[in-house]
Parts: structure tokens; sequence; C-alpha cells
């Protein structure tokens, strides 16, 4: 059994929609052309940045988690600044759980710390 495509003849719409040569849904021959949206400014909201509270991690409870903290605080701020939303949001989260995890490791540690001294005297 012989299968033939319709053929697109005169008066006949290509599924494409254009060219009758090429497939539904494709855009062969052009590049892709990718946009990125440039924002205006600074976000009217910004995302809280905790850098108080990282910088705090560092010399109170447990600083390597504190430098995490940092550097996506310092992140969340520039992109608070540039007016990128979603990064913004991102690292703000990202910064919060490092703080969390930092201030839950440190006084655990400290915590540990004292009732093995207390114990050992």
């Amino acid at each position: 059994m012989n299968q033939h495509r319709p053929s697109h003849q005169a008066g006949n719409n290509p599924p494409s929609g254009g060219n009758p040569n090429q497939s539904e849904g494709t855009n062969a021959g052009q590049p892709a052309v990718f946009v990125q949206i440039a924002a205006s400014g600074p976000l009217a909201e910004p995302f809280p940045d905790y850098l108080i509270f990282s910088i705090l991690n560092i010399f109170a409870l447990f600083p390597l988690l504190g430098l995490m903290a940092i550097y996506f605080s310092v992140e969340t701020r520039s992109d608070n600044k540039t007016g990128n939303r979603l990064l913004a949001e991102i690292n703000s989260r990202k910064a919060r759980f490092f703080n969390i995890v930092a201030l839950g490791t440190g006084t655990i540690s400290f915590l540990v710390y004292s009732v093995v001294r207390a114990l050992l005297k």
C-alpha cells in the first residue's frame, strides 16, 4: 500500500501556514532567538537579604555556613538593586536557609560542648 501526504496545491493551505516543505511547529532554517528582559531599576518591594544575620553567624555561631549565607545575602542585595526579582527571591531563600542551618548547628554545638564540659568536671 502506497501512502502519500496530501499535496498542497493552489487554494490549499499547508499545515504550518507557510512553507509546504516545513513540518508543523518548527522553524527550519531560522536561528533560535533568545530574549533577555532587562530590568529597569531596583525592585519596589525588595526581598530581605539577611545580611546582619549572616554576619552574626560568621562571628558567633558557625563560620562556614555563615560565609555561605553572606554570599547569598550579597547576591540578594545585588539582584534587588538590578531589579532581577526571580534571582532575588531565590537567593533570599538560600541566605535564610543557610542562616537557619548555621544557627541550629551553632546552637547544638554549643549545647553539646557545654554538656560534655559539665560532665567532665
